[in-house]
Formats: structure tokens, sequence, C-alpha cells
């Protein structure tokens, strides 16, 4: 009976020790399952499932849509602005350099243009270009200079004279027209009339814009139509080129004019190689 009741009493005390035990594993189940702490205790924001804002798109927030859109057209419009300044100014540097180009070869036309200038006893036009003379037009100028200075007449040896003074330079202007005063009145007075036919000349270039012309030629000289005779001469002038003249023929000015007789000339030849 003892053992009995102490089987039964032992039993009694393990099933009470038991139920205990399994009790608190219930507790402690329980506290654990209210008390850990989880991500959404910690606060975290990607582990709550949140819905996106109505104005987000794609991750593209709407509302900044309209600032860039009114950003990139003022930066197209000021792209375009600066394209079509760059552009004005590049055509009017084009403009400027073809004007300026039409201009350089107006002038560079205008200084080679040719005169044309009809030489007496020529049936043609000689052509003329500035900076360059022909040796024809500095010819056909001696032989008219020469013809006004050596044939003349009574009546006309006034407007020979005067036509050839103007082609002289003015120092040498007053001298002739003082020195061939008293000819001309003899000439009148006694009716006289010569010829100058040129046998030979020699025009030479100083190149400085000079030239000389060294002429012989024979003179006959008429009085009342009855012939005098005839005398050889030398006539040495020296030219110079002017610019042209409205009204004058030749661009040439005659700075020096003296006539000799050819044995004199010889003479004075002779001499001054001697030296």
């Amino acid at each position: 009976m003892d053992t009995l009741a102490i089987k039964n009493k032992l039993a009694f005390i393990g099933g009470d020790f038991r139920e205990k035990i399994e009790s608190f594993h219930h507790k402690v189940g329980q506290s654990l399952q209210t008390n850990v702490i989880g991500p959404m205790e910690k606060g975290m924001a990607a582990a709550k499932l949140q819905a996106p804002p109505s104005h987000v798109v794609d991750g593209v927030d709407l509302r900044v849509l309209p600032k860039f859109i009114c950003y990139k057209a003022a930066l197209l419009r000021e792209r375009l602005s600066l394209q079509f300044a760059l552009a004005l100014i590049v055509g009017a540097f084009l403009v400027l350099f073809i004007t300026s180009r039409f201009e350089v070869s107006g002038l560079y036309t205008k200084l080679r243009s040719k005169e044309y200038i009809l030489a007496p006893g020529v049936q043609d036009f000689t052509p003329v270009s500035p900076q360059m003379v022909p040796d024809s037009h500095v010819f056909n100028a001696a032989m008219d200079f020469l013809q006004m200075f050596g044939t003349f007449s009574a009546p006309n040896i006034a407007e020979q004279y005067t036509r050839l003074s103007e082609s002289m330079s003015p120092e040498l202007r007053v001298q002739f027209e003082l020195e061939a005063q008293s000819w001309r009145a003899k000439v009148k007075e006694e009716n006289i009339s010569q010829i100058l036919s040129i046998m030979d000349k020699e025009i030479r270039s100083a190149n400085n814009g000079f030239y000389q012309v060294t002429a012989v030629g024979r003179k006959d000289t008429y009085a009342n139509g009855e012939h005098l005779g005839s005398s050889d001469v030398v006539i040495e002038m020296v030219l110079r080129l002017i610019p042209p003249q409205a009204g004058k023929r030749w661009y040439l000015e005659i700075t020096k004019l003296t006539s000799q007789d050819a044995n004199a000339f010889k003479t004075k030849t002779n001499i001054g190689g001697n030296k």
C-alpha cells in the first residue's frame, strides 16, 4: 500500500510538473511572438508597402515636366538666335569682301584702262595705257612740236607759236614768247614762210618721265614766194610726261627747246667730245 501510494503521489507530482512546464513554454512562446522587433517595427521605408504617387510615371515626376520643356525651349531658342546672329555676321563680312573685291577690280581696270588719242597725220587711233607710254605716242608728239616750231608762214605763225607754247612748261613759255616776239614781227613784215624737213631724229628715254629729242632737219626759207635758200639745223627738245588734261592732244610737256646751225652743233659736239 505504501508503495502504491508513493507511486501515485509521484505520478501526481510529475503530471503537475509537466503541466507547469508546458504552461511555461506556452507563455514564453507567446511572449517571443509578441515582442520580436521586425523591419516594420524598425521603421524601414523599404519594407513598407506603399503605392506610387499619381504624378510619378515610370519613375518620372510629371510635376517637373513643364519646367523641363520650358528649359529645353529656351535653350533651343538661344542656340537658334546665336546661329542667326552668326549667319548675319558671316553674310555681312561676305558682302563686304565681295564689294571690296569689285571695288579693287574696278580701280585696277581704271588704272589699266586705255585712252585713245588721234595723232596728227595718223589715220588710226593710238592706244595709250597709264604707266606705259608707247614710243609711237612720243614720236608723234615730237614730230608735231617740230613742225609747229619749224614750219610756218606769215599768216599763221602767231597761231603756230601759240599752240606750241601751250605745250611748254611755264618757265619755258615765258622765255619763248619773249624771244619769239621780234621774230614774229619780222616774219609778218617781210612775208616770210619756212618749211622744215626732218632728215634724222633720235629720241632717248631717261626712265624718269623725261625724253631727250634730237632732230636734224633742213629748213627752206621763202620771202614773198621767192626761195631765199636752205640751211641745215639741229633742234633739241626735252619732253616731260604730264597727267592728261582736257583740251590737250598730248600728255607731254616741253621743258627745253633750242635750235642751232648743224655745223655749229657739230663743232660744239666735237669740242665737248675732246674734253
